[in-house]
């Protein structure tokens, strides 16, 4: 890991968990031992970095996803499991997108469309693989899909603080609903059996 690498990587720890406004460039300075001026010299601004350090983030998540795709991806329950992966972290997440949007919109932009394009790219190439497989329908429009999961399943988590679920819902039971939900009405009669399995199998763990 270089020098510029290991900043990117503990500037992104610390917005995580300190808040991306709370952090000031002289702090990730002190973290990583080097001065205020040797910062600025490999990053034009806190901006800079930010993005660096959320799209660090992002990727790391969709390289453990796209291993565990590659090792096991015979079955609609893997696929909600990539699911839970790519909104892991939730309210983190959250969190990192309100603050993002409110302090800094451009790059909010920047990392929404970018993450956006790389999650939609995942889901693509697995709704087509299971079609392959024959566990959804052969004539769903996999664009159209993709779009619709990702948009509700990320407004859900982006607004979980506005929304009044009913009494004992949590987050995770309204993200795990839709999207189950969502695959059982593009699945084949084969995926839909799978689906009822990891239902029950999710209900005796």
């Amino acid at each position: 890991m270089t020098q510029k690498e290991r900043i990117i990587d503990k500037a992104a720890t610390m917005f995580v968990e300190q808040g991306i406004k709370s952090v000031r460039m002289d702090d990730i300075a002190s973290a990583v031992g080097v001065s205020k001026r040797t910062l600025y010299e490999m990053f034009e601004s806190k901006d800079e970095l930010l993005y660096l350090a959320i799209r660090h983030l992002q990727r790391n998540k969709m390289a453990h996803i796209e291993s565990c795709v590659q090792s096991n991806r015979d079955s609609l329950a893997f696929l909600f499991e990539s699911m839970e992966l790519m909104l892991d972290n939730k309210e983190a997440h959250r969190r990192i997108s309100h603050n993002l949007r409110k302090f800094y919109p451009a790059t909010f932009e920047r990392v929404r469309k970018e993450a956006e394009a790389e999650n939609g790219r995942l889901l693509f190439s697995m709704i087509k693989h299971y079609i392959y497989c024959g566990l959804i329908v052969p004539t769903v429009d996999i664009r159209l899909s993709v779009t619709i999961l990702y948009y509700t399943a990320t407004t859900l988590v982006v607004s979980a603080g506005n929304m009044s679920l009913p009494e004992g819902v949590s987050l995770e039971d309204a993200l795990n609903y839709t999207i189950i939900n969502f695959f059982r009405g593009i699945a084949t009669i084969e995926g839909v059996q799978q689906i009822d399995e990891y239902i029950k199998d999710k209900c005796n763990r």
